[in-house]
């Protein structure tokens, strides 16, 4: 009988890489349970861009899973596979080959999409990985929503039942109330692993950051620093993060009024109707409310004034960059030692 292979495709910004955590620090925990995540690697991204890029073999990677599951100690019912950029590309159809060797089941999390936008913009600001987008502000990153072609969630599942067989694929709506257990509960459930008796879960990662945050980090030029060195800043511009929060006064992180909130969802309404009916059997996919049309949209505006800039913000932001680093040693009349030169 042919293994179960469980594909955990996003949707970015729902707790992916608390569930990638999850699976790392419980590898072994699963194995005895019957699940193998291949390579204990969490998050699967390099090994999906080879399958899409064409230099994995499907049918290589499926025999070579079976005899890395055939050596463990322990019987192995069921491979997790997780990358949640599976979800960007338009076209699925090389992962349909893992069909012929596995039972497949495809699971996705959907996020109301005014949220997810919000979440997706800040996420985008903070990584830096796509120039195209990382220094935009919200309402120019808004005018390129028709880009992000996954949260038109009706597309999206059809080209998966479609792939797979509707029967194969499990929805999973992000909202708390829709969530039993909280995001890794919900994994847990889709996955069909009943117990996880004294499975490590890990906190909350990757959150999104205060807006005025986010626009400190828009404004530097993350993507043209080494990965090494910018991990320095974004640690450092974490850690300016309440001080910034307080900063902006209302505390809001709502990045768009009640008007455009609504004309936004009003175009995914009726793709988010036919996904409910087809998939949840009910006339409405998210349950939770929209913000009161009285709630203060966030600020997002550093100081204009230069010295209240260097004081409030770039100064703070130095300090806690060198508090990155180690103090070198000094000498006894506290003059920092001169390096030798090499001969």
């Amino acid at each position: 009988m042919n293994r179960t292979l469980y594909l955990h495709i996003g949707a970015h910004r729902t707790a992916t890489t608390s569930i990638q955590q999850f699976l790392r620090q419980n590898f072994f925990a699963l194995q005895k349970m019957g699940y193998l995540n291949p390579f204990a690697a969490g998050r699967n991204v390099t090994l999906f861009n080879k399958i899409f890029a064409g230099e994995q073999d499907i049918d290589d990677l499926a025999n070579d899973l079976n005899d890395r599951a055939d050596a463990k100690k322990f019987p192995i019912h069921s491979f997790i596979l997780s990358d949640e950029d599976i979800c960007m590309r338009e076209d699925l159809t090389p992962l349909a080959r893992f069909s012929d060797h596995f039972n497949v089941k495809v699971l996705f999390s959907l996020r109301r999409q005014d949220l997810w936008l919000e979440s997706w913009h800040q996420q985008n600001v903070k990584w830096q990985w796509n120039p195209a987008l990382s220094h935009l502000t919200f309402p120019e990153f808004l005018e390129r929503r028709q880009d992000f072609h996954w949260i038109h969630y009706d597309r999206l599942t059809q080209k998966l039942a479609n792939l797979f067989g509707a029967e194969n694929v499990t929805l999973r709506v992000f909202e708390r109330q829709q969530m039993t257990g909280g995001p890794i509960g919900s994994f847990c459930q889709d996955i069909n692993l009943s117990d996880a008796t004294g499975f490590t879960e890990p906190p909350h990662v990757n959150s999104s950051l205060a807006p005025l945050t986010s626009e400190l980090m828009r404004s530097l030029p993350l993507d043209k620093i080494p990965a090494n060195r910018r991990r320095i800043i974004e640690m450092a511009c974490t850690a300016l993060d309440p001080k910034l929060s307080e900063m902006a006064g209302n505390g809001s992180r709502l990045l768009m009024d009640l008007p455009t909130r609504q004309a936004i969802l009003d175009d995914y309404s009726q793709g988010n109707k036919a996904v409910a009916s087809e998939w949840f059997g009910r006339d409405t996919l998210f349950f939770d409310g929209l913000p009161a049309a009285k709630e203060p949209v966030a600020r997002q505006t550093l100081p204009t004034d230069s010295y209240a800039l260097l004081e409030q913000v770039v100064g703070p932001l130095i300090h806690e960059i060198m508090n990155r680093f180690e103090p070198e040693a000094e000498t006894n009349d506290g003059a920092q030692p001169q390096k030798s030169k090499a001969n």
